[in-house]
């Protein structure tokens, strides 16, 4: 056996220290990485926690605005006709109503009590007839048919609602079933020729409420209030497969698409004298109308503003104003920039207020003969469009020369032919390039005519 060193550390030297670090550093890089997985990698979930809390609240105050609202519109005296309208059809439709609904009812009562034994001896029926259809002796096809023949004159007791007991065989159950449903199909439609009346007036009454109210109805934020309250903080993308864009903006941006315009101002938390990065980014979209030509659902986020509409984890990569980014949000006095993406070649651009800049822009651009020196797609076509049909021109002059070429070369082949079979094919392609240059020069007067009308323009 080895003799023991007089200073073993492992004897003599303590190393719980160490352990306490390395165990303190080990639990502080859990800790850290927990709340790095579920914060510090998704600040978008305190951006929807926050929204969820100021929009509520929001709609709590413009639901207030809007009954007042409402109000004001009920004592205009055309809403006032309209619902006397709709309570005159309301009570002439009453009666018959009534009577209508609980004829149906007693009818799918009825229905039901036929269905459960119907629906029971449909199924064994088909069961039955599978086994015919797959059998494959004649004899047990005859037996087969015999068994449901027999099995559908058994009689089958039906209870219906009223206590009553009446027996069916298949046949009788089935015409049974289908007659009390073809009652019903009737009396339904009739109930809705009924109601038609009070339909209309309700729908007009509603119409004249939305076409009257400055904001939403209070029906329509109710709506929007449940939808806010049930809302669980998620990931909100938009995926354009065809064109492979992904943008989550709206994780942040909530209220882009809302129907109602938010400002930073009404989003900004009670005793904030300043709109905070909360408050600015749950505005609505500024231009509504320009929504309605461009949905997000197809076009998406990015292809006009610019940024990183896949980034989640800091404002900054989301909005691509880091190093590894090549094309950061436009700023805001430069958002028409984007405009450009697919209309570069349009001359002018305007919905609702936005276009206006980009196309006074252009005006300058061409007014200025800034296209002079400055190549551009979209401005001074008429110039790249000569050159184009010149460089044709040229083609089609070398082509009619080479068909020509070629033509008088074949009949010099078919004039020393040795048989008249021979001769008859050159002669046909001699034929073929010369009505092929007959083509050529219509194509050619075509395009003289074109360069004139460019001349013109110019």
């Amino acid at each position: 056996m080895p003799p023991v060193p007089e200073n073993d550390p492992i004897v003599s030297k303590s190393y719980a220290a160490h352990y306490v670090i390395a165990m303190v550093i080990l639990m502080a890089t859990l800790f850290w990485a927990l709340w790095d997985e579920n914060w510090g990698q998704r600040p978008w979930i305190s951006f929807q926690k926050e929204w969820k809390q100021r929009y509520t609240g929001f709609l709590n105050n413009t639901r207030s605005k809007s009954d007042k609202s409402v109000q004001d519109v009920e004592k205009n005296s055309q809403y006032q006709q309209l619902e006397q309208a709709y309570k005159d059809a309301y009570e002439t439709a009453k009666p018959r109503r009534d009577e209508l609904q609980k004829q149906i009812t007693d009818l799918s009562a009825k229905i039901l009590a036929v269905q459960n034994v119907f629906t029971d001896r449909r199924a064994y029926v088909n069961a039955l007839t599978y086994e015919l259809e797959t059998e494959t002796t004649s004899s047990g096809k005859k037996s087969k048919q015999q068994a449901i023949d027999e099995y559908k004159k058994m009689k089958a007791t039906v209870e219906f609602p009223d206590g009553h007991k009446q027996q069916y065989n298949y046949q009788e159950l089935e015409e049974t079933y289908n007659s009390l449903k073809d009652q019903r199909t009737k009396l339904s439609a009739e109930l809705g020729d009924v109601l038609k009346p009070v339909t209309e007036a309700s729908t007009k009454m509603s119409a004249f409420v939305s076409d009257h109210m400055v904001e939403l109805t209070p029906f329509q934020i109710d709506g929007l209030k449940k939808k806010t309250e049930d809302w669980d903080p998620k990931i909100v993308q938009i995926n354009v497969a065809d064109a492979n864009i992904v943008d989550r903006c709206e994780s942040c941006h909530m209220n882009a698409r809302e129907p109602l315009r938010i400002t930073p101002a009404v989003m900004t938390s009670k005793g904030e004298k300043k709109p905070d990065e909360y408050a600015r980014a749950f505005t609505s979209h500024p231009e509504p109308e320009l929504l309605k030509t461009h949905d997000p659902e197809k076009f998406g986020c990015s292809p006009c503003h610019q940024g990183n509409g896949r980034a989640t984890t800091s404002v900054e990569k989301a909005h691509g104003d880091y190093e590894h980014w090549l094309w950061p949000l436009f700023p805001k006095q430069n958002a028409e920039a984007g405009c450009q993406t697919c209309h570069a070649a349009d001359m002018h651009l305007a919905v609702g207020d936005v276009g206006s800049h980009i196309s006074n822009g252009k005006f300058l651009f061409r007014q200025r003969g800034c296209m002079g020196c400055h190549r551009y797609e979209g401005y001074d076509k008429e110039p790249e469009d000569l050159t184009s049909i010149a460089q044709q021109l040229k083609l089609f002059e070398q082509q009619k020369t080479d068909n020509a070429k070629t033509s008088a070369d074949l009949m010099k082949q078919a004039d020393a032919a040795t048989s008249n079979e021979e001769a008859n094919q050159l002669n046909q392609k001699a034929v073929a390039l010369r009505v092929a240059n007959s083509k050529i020069d219509g194509r050619i007067q075509q395009l003289d005519f074109q360069t004139h009308s460019l001349m013109q323009d110019i």
